[in-house]
């Protein structure tokens, strides 16, 4: 079909997202990374008006992008789960917050001390009933001048987790104590996502302000 020569053309592009499937490069324990994926589907839809004719055309894009990723899986008793933890501390440039249900490690201790006096905010968060446990890291992190508070739930504050510069989170089963290094099964996972590390930031402040 012959084409005027006058022909005026109209672009509309539509573009709607019909959903996600996650997929995973799954890695080893340790220090491999495990990069979690969203793939979306996106329709398509172009419309092409001519003075003669109208051509629709329906196309289907697949954009996948990285959303996170896992740099360390650790088991304890058979994995040193404690150096992860002061590893990331070690690297924090600007923050760090910890709520933890047990605290009676020196060298996560330590970490935290070098950290806030090289400048970086560290503030603690711990189980009330644990603050004076054999071995409690809490009046020694307080003399210190870290920021350090007893939760203010009636029953327990279990979490055991790390957010670091808001970018990693730490997290599992792992308290920071020998008992969950040297002699229990116990997990923990480092997660690099800005997202994630928010929602554990706004949780860690909702404790915090308990």
């Amino acid at each position: 079909m012959k084409r005027s020569a006058g022909v005026s053309a109209v672009l509309i592009v539509a573009v709607l997202a019909l959903g996600f499937v996650s997929g995973f490069v799954v890695g080893a324990y340790g220090r491999s990374t495990v990069t979690v994926t969203e793939t979306f589907r996106t329709l398509v839809t172009t419309t092409v008006v001519h003075a003669d004719r109208t051509l629709t055309t329906v196309s289907t894009v697949s954009v996948t992008q990285t959303v996170s990723q896992v740099r360390n899986v650790c088991f304890s008793r058979t994995m040193n789960c404690a150096s992860i933890i002061v590893s990331l501390i070690d690297s924090a440039r600007r923050s760090v917050l910890v709520a933890v249900y047990s605290f009676t490690s020196d060298q996560i201790a330590d970490a935290l001390i070098r950290a806030y006096r090289r400048g970086v905010e560290v503030r603690v968060v711990i189980e009330a009933g644990q603050a004076n446990v054999r071995g409690s890291e809490y009046t020694r992190l307080k003399e210190a001048g870290v920021s350090i508070r007893l939760d203010g739930n009636s029953d327990l504050m279990h979490h055991k987790f790390v957010v670091v510069d808001g970018e990693a989170v730490i997290t599992g089963s792992y308290n920071f104590s020998a008992a969950a290094e040297d002699r229990n099964d116990e997990n923990l996972l480092v997660i690099f996502d800005r997202r994630i590390a928010a929602l554990y930031a706004q949780e860690f402040e909702r404790v915090w302000a308990q």
